[in-house]
């Protein structure tokens, strides 16, 4: 007998809905607190493709990226979705 498997489920840090993993943009903090496009393990923050979520997230007061232990400055996060919106169709 096999056993389904769950898919993950993940929380958005723009709007902060959860969706699937598979459907979320994965990111790490790399070297001097840059944001990175990432795959695979480690702690990491997750964004929806869309242009609402990535202004929540620019737009954020506190800035603190719970799944990631750290606040993140306004001008990291605003280089961050712009590399986004400049590789992405959204």
């Amino acid at each position: 007998m096999s056993v389904k498997r769950a898919k993950p489920i993940r929380l958005c840090v723009g709007c902060g809905g959860r969706e699937r993993q598979s459907q979320l943009l994965r990111f790490t903090l790399g070297a001097a607190g840059v944001l990175n496009p990432s795959q695979g393990r480690g702690r990491s923050g997750y964004l929806h493709p869309r242009r609402e979520c990535l202004r929540a997230f620019v737009t954020s007061r506190s800035g603190f990226v719970r799944s990631l232990g750290v606040v993140v400055s306004r001008e990291v996060r605003e280089h961050y979705v712009m590399l986004i919106e400049h590789s992405t169709t959204l």
